[in-house]
């Protein structure tokens, strides 16, 4: 098993940002029942306390950069955990079991009679475990939600192993014996399984569709595109679920734990999918753009938001270079945010190469925007080109971001707030 502080220097510094994503998404899986048990233990409810673990994650990573001993990663964490607990509503939410999970009972399980017994007997177990001290509860639910050992629960609660052990014996006798078997159970049974990002999602697929209102600064700026780039054709937005295989094809190196997803299916990332689905086969010359939905787990702030919109640009044909592909993206960007000032940087991307970044000025704002280049041989390969006869480039531009300059709006929620149309 990999050191902790290796994962962390690797999560911090690691040169390509699916390293840096895999390593984190160990740290995450290292961690998330250990959060999961420490966040229910604060909060005393299972399906806040999964909320709770996926913030304190995301925060973490946003953080990772201040943590000066990468050995004290997990005391590190538990206390923004405990801070994010801090920040959380502590109103019981409800939950309903759809129609779906009701024909999933067979006509042998449970009667209602039993049902009741089992709700009351779980409900007394964590009342039990609610009413123990708080540094018998936290040791107590850490040991029993997952199997941690010990030194584990000593090194997250930074206190020593024997205190640790002081603890669960002093929890052990204030529960009987058949209580303990039954708390194990319970709390094993409410460790975070392939449901753990299910309600984000739900929540995030649920939201407002801008680029299908009329007059919302984001649809404006993809207008403004589109007809500046009228030799494009305009593709279907495609999925906003995707399989990893898809994901892949697409070449997207961000669908990973940095995913919000359940089992091999996942919320996209990016528009790459679409495009790079869509140029297989294709006769050159090939020009397309698709725009639409994507969805990042990162905290949101002033510049960036969990799920925002992208315009996915891919031009093949012979004599595609950088220059094409430099002069083609200031064209969108400049029809977007008129008289911007446009600034070119080096960037990394799995299906590019070389690769530039570009980022735009205007009403005293400057944001990062843009990301692409020029398709690798490899890329064209894949797709049924032959990288000796034709070139091409690519690139993925945020349409929220473009509305922000266009309209000099400094807080992207603000185009997720009635009345939408500003």
């Amino acid at each position: 098993m990999e050191r902790i502080g290796d994962l962390v220097i690797r999560a911090r510094s690691a040169p390509t940002w699916s390293g840096r994503v895999d390593a984190y998404g160990r740290l995450v899986e290292r961690f998330r029942d250990m959060a999961c048990g420490y966040a229910y233990s604060v909060v005393g409810d299972f399906h806040l306390a999964e909320d709770v673990a996926q913030e304190a994650f995301i925060v973490a990573f946003d953080k990772l950069g201040q943590l000066q001993d990468f050995d004290a990663f997990p005391g590190w964490f538990r206390r923004i955990v405990w801070s994010e607990c801090g920040r959380t509503t502590r109103r019981a939410s409800f939950r309903l079991a759809g129609l779906e999970a009701v024909a999933d009972i067979s006509a042998g399980g449970p009667g209602p009679d039993q049902i009741v017994e089992q709700m009351d007997m779980k409900d007394h177990v964590l009342r039990a475990i609610q009413g123990l001290p708080p540094p018998e509860r936290e040791a107590t639910t850490l040991f029993y939600i997952n199997g941690y050992s010990q030194n584990d629960i000593a090194e997250f609660l930074e206190v020593p192993v024997d205190t640790v052990k002081n603890r669960l014996r002093a929890s052990r006798s204030r529960l009987k014996e058949r209580m303990l078997n039954m708390v194990k159970d319970t709390l094993h049974q409410n460790a975070p399984d392939e449901r753990f990002n299910q309600a984000v999602i739900d929540e995030l697929l649920s939201r407002p569709r801008p680029l299908e209102m009329p007059g919302h600064p984001s649809r404006q700026a993809l207008e403004a595109i589109r007809a500046a780039l009228g030799e494009y054709k305009v593709i279907g937005s495609g999925s906003e679920v995707e399989d990893e295989r898809t994901a892949r094809q697409g070449g997207d190196s961000l669908w990973s734990d940095a995913t919000y997803r359940t089992g091999d299916k996942g919320l996209r990332t990016s528009m790459s999918s679409v495009t790079m689905t869509a140029i297989a086969g294709l006769r050159p010359p090939v020009r397309l753009l698709a725009a639409g939905r994507v969805f990042r787990p990162i905290r949101s702030a002033a510049h960036r938001a969990k799920v925002f919109h992208q315009l996915d640009g891919v031009c093949i044909e012979p004599g595609a270079d950088v220059a094409a592909f430099k002069a083609t993206c200031e064209r969108a960007i400049r029809a977007a945010v008129p008289g911007c000032a446009i600034t070119w940087l080096d960037y990394t991307h799995n299906l590019v190469n070389p690769g530039f970044s570009a980022t735009a000025e205007a009403h005293g704002l400057t944001l990062e925007i843009l990301g692409g280049g020029m398709l690798t041989p490899q890329t064209l390969l894949e797709k049924g080109y032959d990288p000796h006869r034709v070139a091409g480039f690519g690139w993925g531009l945020s349409l929220d971001r473009l509305a922000m300059l266009r309209l000099g709006i400094a807080d992207i929620q603000a185009l997720w707030k009635p009345p939408y149309i500003l």
